[in-house]
């Protein structure tokens, strides 16, 4: 049982490349299971095999604790945390080869707090790794890139975990800003050269140093770019993560 954690900024499309993947790889002969992390969610693109809201009430911790959405989402995962054996006996029940779980729509509620990678450990059964989603829109300047480079290197190293990249949105983001955003992967001397062109003052003296650090993380964690709604690019993540659970490049029955 291989279990991907989905996690990533606000919008960066987690449910939706949970809904992708899931039907992506039930069309290539894998069994699948969808969990739901976030407690606070109206609505998915998915029928979730696991969900979370069936364990913890988020409205009703809002209104008995008299605490605002931010607090009653912070209370809920504590109250995961504390019964997510529940979750690990319904996930075992389903004896899948692959669990996706999709977490919180805001990812420091799982990412940073404790409660987040004790839930990671409980629900990784068998092999874990992590797709960490980069929104493109958020990335594309030489700064924010630098920003959601260092946001993935601080869940590789909350989450201890193997991990990739995935590049979303390549669908809707214009193609300039997408080949660009693949530049900056690929050549460090490149990403150096906006950066210092986009800076100023202090920042400029810095853009050395921070070229090399974005260099380094990117060199530690593969990456690929995608479309959940095209589809584009997941055979190209499915050899990724096959990659990342040691199984070689052809899984796939």
């Amino acid at each position: 049982m291989r279990t991907i954690f989905l996690i990533g900024t606000a919008s960066s499309g987690k449910s939706t490349l949970t809904s992708a993947l899931a039907d992506w790889l039930k069309e290539n002969e894998q069994s699948v299971a969808t969990v739901n992390l976030d407690p606070a969610v109206i609505s998915l693109p998915y029928e979730p095999d696991v969900d979370v809201r069936e364990l913890v009430d988020y409205e009703q911790i809002m209104a008995v604790r008299g605490v605002g959405p931010n607090s009653a989402l912070i209370y809920s995962i504590r109250e995961v945390a504390r019964n997510v054996e529940t979750l690990v006996e319904e996930i075992r029940d389903l004896a899948v080869d692959y669990v996706l779980v999709d977490t919180p729509g805001q990812m420091e509620i799982f990412a940073f707090r404790k409660e987040g990678t004790t839930i990671a450990r409980a629900l990784t059964l068998e092999r874990g790794a992590i797709t960490y989603l980069v929104d493109p829109v958020l990335a594309s300047g030489p700064r924010s890139f630098a920003a959601s480079m260092f946001l993935a290197a601080s869940v590789f190293l909350r989450f201890s975990m193997p991990m990739l990249m995935a590049v979303t949105k390549i669908d809707i983001v214009p193609p300039r800003h997408m080949k660009r955003i693949a530049r900056w992967m690929e050549s460090q001397e490149y990403f150096e050269q906006d950066l210092e062109l986009s800076s100023g003052g202090v920042m400029m003296l810095m853009a050395r140093e921070v070229a090399r650090a974005v260099g380094e993380i990117r060199s530690m964690i593969p990456y690929v770019m995608l479309s959940s709604k095209t589809l584009e690019g997941f055979p190209a993540l499915h050899m990724v993560i096959t990659r990342l659970f040691g199984e070689g490049e052809d899984e796939l029955r």
